[in-house]
Parts: C-alpha cells; structure tokens; sequence
C-alpha cells in the first residue's frame, strides 16, 4: 500500500499504466434524439409532471 504523503513512484505509475490501461470511461454507443425523448418520456417523474399539469389545467379558475 502506498501513503498518501508519498504517492507512487514512477515505475508503479508505469506499471499500473500497463495492467490498467489509461483512467477513461469506455466509449458508448452514440444515442439519436428520437430514442433520447422516448426514454425522457417513459420516466416516472415526467409522467407525474404532465398528469400534475393536466389536473392544473383542468381545474384552474379562469
């Protein structure tokens, strides 16, 4: 274990590099807008919006 004070030493930093490859997130599959806006729509949360402002709609005085 190395300490926090002393950190690695350049030869377990390229070790590391070797096993573990560089620190990246994988790259994912590129989303289109339309597939985008149905997850957006199946949320739970958006469902209860839209039902919260159709009862506001339909309920306002006018």
């Amino acid at each position: 274990m190395v300490g926090a004070e002393s950190g690695l030493s350049a030869v377990q930093a390229a070790q590391r590099l070797a096993e573990d490859c560089h620190n990246a997130l994988p790259a994912g599959q590129r989303r289109s807008l339309l597939s985008i806006a149905m997850e957006t729509v199946r949320e739970p949360m958006f469902l209860l919006l839209l039902a919260a402002g159709n009862l506001y709609m339909l309920f306002d005085d006018r």
